[in-house]
């Protein structure tokens, strides 16, 4: 456990230039009602307490450009050794430049190195750590990812394997828990998921439930892959593997010989892989299934057409066969990701209608 119940978790919030200030705040947020839920529940004192640190202590500027004062530098909460390493989680947020040009991720963490060198040693003492998002770059600049993989939202994994090489990703797990690092994936749940992981941990799982209901926050949300089964494919300049995916892309309903697709490439079967994986980081076999899933969800996002007749569009004869591939892929069933993400015609059923909302007293 984190810590005991009768002991305060203390959270150190990192803040950073250009983070995702939402995630901090929504961190805090999530303290607070974990707090409310507990003294209401009969607990004699709050489960957390908290501050923020800066690199110098000095007011930041997330990428929404609103000032965040924090409360002390990382060196002073460095320093406080009042709460015991075992009762603190040193927390950094989303760094936004993650998603955008690798040059500007590498130049904000060379800008942030001795916030890097500070959480490396304090790791290196036996305090513990967590990431939300792409706050999983600062924590490989430490070393912190040599055994386990980082977690963090999809769009960012290709600067991350460009940056980290030889580290692996997991972009398919809405949290991991490896003891003394905690990773989160990236939207806009994420903090709430630490959150809630932690009144489990601190707490109990009827804290993490309460907690979960009173922030109508899913305690099981929707898995990070589903949101990512559309994506466009990764930028590369390979002419040659580029012909071939448009020619995947335009018979997915047919069956695909590689050797064949190979050869009308005039190219041998070995280098056409070799080449495919090069630049798509995947199989060409992995491509066609990952762009038949795409197919298949752009489908049930659009159209009412059963499930049966999408397998068929996408290439494949047994329907069984393909629920079972999707809801490997996906974590979910093909009903489920049509009510996730499928059209309504009329409007969500949910929602009111203007004329209901007038004649409401």
């Amino acid at each position: 456990m984190l810590a005991k119940m009768d002991n305060v978790m203390k959270v150190v919030i990192l803040l950073t230039e250009r983070c995702v200030g939402s995630m901090a705040m929504s961190l805090i947020d999530g303290l607070i009602t974990l707090n409310y839920c507990h003294l209401k529940a009969g607990g004699e004192q709050p489960l957390f307490e908290w501050v923020t640190a800066s690199m110098d202590g000095q007011a930041v500027t997330p990428f929404n450009g609103m000032t965040l004062m924090p409360d002390c530098s990382i060196h002073q909460a460095y320093a406080d050794t009042r709460t015991p390493l075992d009762e603190q989680l040193w927390v950094v947020p989303s760094i936004y430049d993650a998603i955008s040009r690798q040059s500007r991720i590498e130049s904000a963490l060379a800008q942030l190195q001795p916030m890097v060198d500070v959480v490396a040693a304090h790791y290196e003492r036996g305090g513990r750590v967590a990431s939300c998002c792409t706050g999983s770059f600062l924590l490989a600049a430490a070393g912190l990812f040599e055994h386990c993989p980082a977690l963090m939202h999809w769009r960012s994994e290709l600067n991350f394997r460009q940056l980290f090489p030889r580290l692996r990703v997991d972009t398919r797990s809405v949290l991991a828990d490896y003891g003394r690092i905690i990773c989160t994936t990236g939207g806009a749940q994420t903090t709430y998921q630490l959150v809630l992981h932690l009144a489990e941990k601190v707490g109990s799982r009827d804290l993490a439930l309460t907690g979960a209901k009173m922030m109508q926050v899913d305690r099981f949300p929707t898995p990070p892959t589903a949101f990512s089964a559309t994506d466009d494919d990764k930028p590369h300049n390979d002419e040659l593997v580029r012909l071939a995916q448009a020619r995947f892309r335009e018979s997915l309903h047919d069956p695909v010989n590689m050797e064949l697709a190979a050869e009308q490439l005039n190219i041998s079967s070995r280098q056409f892989k070799r080449r495919f994986q090069q630049a798509t980081g995947v199989s060409p076999l992995k491509y066609l299934q990952k762009e038949r899933l795409k197919r298949a969800c752009q489908l049930l996002e659009n159209s009412r057409l059963t499930s049966a007749r999408i397998a068929l569009d996408v290439g494949y004869q047994d329907e069984s066969n393909f629920r079972r591939l999707f809801k490997r892929e996906l974590g979910m069933t093909m009903e489920k990701y049509r009510d996730q993400f499928g059209f309504r015609p009329g409007g969500n059923p949910a929602t009111p209608d203007i004329t209901d909302v007038q004649a409401m007293p």
